[in-house]
């Protein structure tokens, strides 16, 4: 243990540092962007530029295909532009900066590794503001204006909160990601009774349940009872709490439906009955637009100066209701111009072009369809290979090396958010921002290079 502890201090910055993080996304893509800068610069002085693992090197070479190929692809995209040359240019550069990402894959892995990652600070720094913004949310709710003086928009009547986030409609989002650290944060606590955990479980969550759903970000609340449906799943010991409450969510769910969204209040009953005709409008439509069913479709683009004529043209078609839908279909078009290779980085937003039941975006909304549009099929599997290495490695650990509860816990937030962001069938930001990939390759390290005899869970304080 005192060797661990003589490896862990010299780290012990760069261990705040990554704690960071859930502060700086409160803050903007600034910071974020300036806390990654100033992590790797610390990382590679501190192990002298060697930040590649020794360890699983199919995920390490996956990785670096995947971003070199999206150099690669977003070069030649700039190469053979025939417009908007001077957007493809400023593409390539970013294609560059990206690998910003890579570099803190590495650098989580490393310390992994080596023994070096303590992870406490990170579930504090989340769980704290999680529940800062839970609380905030819940009296912005009830008083019009939260305990930072930021007032309930007008626009947005009583149907969508945003917390200490203020215009920036995110805090749904937010909790998605971190606040599975306060739930489990009771994996830190050295004794403590099943029943207590079992307490403190079911009032963690119902909580942030509350919460998420008052911010009026209908995708992250189903994300977040998807989570705890696979936890359930995956997690015996808590099974007695999270089977319950995913039946009493199910019970929930299907009396809404029944009762026609009339037993919500009055500000959220138009919004859930619209999020759930849409999500079936685009579950049952996806195939027609994989399938190209001619009666959604029509090759003619559309022009203000030629719109009567395009109106005349597409009189016979069938438009959908779901803006959403009309987003996934501009991706699968778009898709199609570079259907093997990919048009290179943020390239839906030159190459797509307005048709009918086709609304470009200035992302498509999906990581699946976004990774398709920029690095084609070929990046699609690269992802795919990285996924499937790296949840490999989560649960031959998870269910082989004979964890006890709590060493378990440590992990269940990463990978519940992890799995999560790896479901095709959903509506997201852009894969290639700042916001949704810094947390991704963060998380991901932590799930792809979990070791029974590594700090994360073996020398934590338990």
């Amino acid at each position: 243990m005192l060797t661990i502890k003589k490896n862990i201090q010299p780290f012990f910055f760069l261990n705040l540092l990554l704690a960071l993080y859930p502060l700086a996304y409160t803050l903007g893509n600034l910071a974020i962007n300036l806390l990654t800068v100033v992590i790797i610069i610390f990382s590679l002085y501190k192990f002298r530029g060697k930040i590649l693992p020794s360890e699983n090197k199919n995920l390490s070479i996956s990785l670096i295909c995947f971003f070199f190929y999206l150099i690669l692809v977003t070069f030649f995209s700039y190469w053979f532009a025939e417009k908007e040359t001077e957007n493809f240019l400023n593409n390539f550069w970013k294609s560059l900066l990206y690998l910003r990402y890579l570099f803190l894959f590495f650098i989580v892995s490393i310390m992994m590794e080596k023994g070096y990652l303590n992870l406490k600070y990170f579930f504090i720094s989340a769980a704290s503001l999680s529940f800062i913004l839970g609380i905030d949310l819940i009296v912005q709710y009830n008083l019009g204006i939260d305990l930072f003086g930021f007032e309930q928009p007008e626009q947005l009547g009583k149907r969508r909160y945003s917390g200490f986030f203020g215009d920036e409609l995110i805090a749904g989002g937010y909790l998605y990601r971190f606040s599975f650290f306060a739930i489990f944060f009771f994996c830190f606590k050295k004794l403590i009774k099943k029943n207590q955990i079992y307490l403190y479980f079911s009032v963690a969550f119902i909580f942030f349940l509350i919460s998420i759903f008052i911010s009026g970000n209908r995708m992250p609340l189903m994300l977040f009872i998807f989570s705890i449906f696979i936890f359930s799943i995956l997690e015996r010991k808590l099974r007695y709490v999270s089977v319950p409450i995913v039946f009493l969510l199910t019970l929930i769910s299907v009396s809404i439906i029944k009762t026609d969204f009339k037993i919500l209040p009055g500000e959220y009953k138009n919004s859930v009955s619209s999020f759930y005709n849409k999500s079936s409008e685009i579950i049952l439509r996806s195939k027609d637009i994989i399938a190209y069913n001619p009666i959604y479709q029509h090759e003619m683009i559309y022009k203000d100066e030629k719109k009567d004529e395009f109106q005349e043209a597409t009189k016979n078609k069938i438009e959908f209701k779901s803006g959403h839908l009309k987003i996934f279909n501009a991706g699968i078009t778009t898709w199609k111009q570079n259907k093997i290779f990919g048009g290179g980085l943020r390239s839906f937003r030159i190459n797509c072009e307005f048709k009918f039941n086709v609304y470009c975006a200035q992302h498509s909304h999906n990581y699946y369809t976004e990774i398709l549009i920029n690095t084609g099929v070929v990046g699609l599997l690269l992802f795919l290979i990285i996924g499937f290495f790296s949840l490999k490695n989560f649960f031959n650990l998870y269910f082989n090396q004979n964890l006890i509860f709590k060493q378990r816990c440590v992990l269940i937030p990463f990978f519940l958010v992890i799995i999560s962001e790896f479901m095709p069938i959903r509506s997201a930001g852009n894969f290639f921002s700042t916001f949704n990939s810094t947390i991704f390759f963060i998380f991901l390290a932590v799930v792809a290079n979990a070791k029974r005899d590594n700090t994360i869970i073996d020398h934590m304080k338990l």
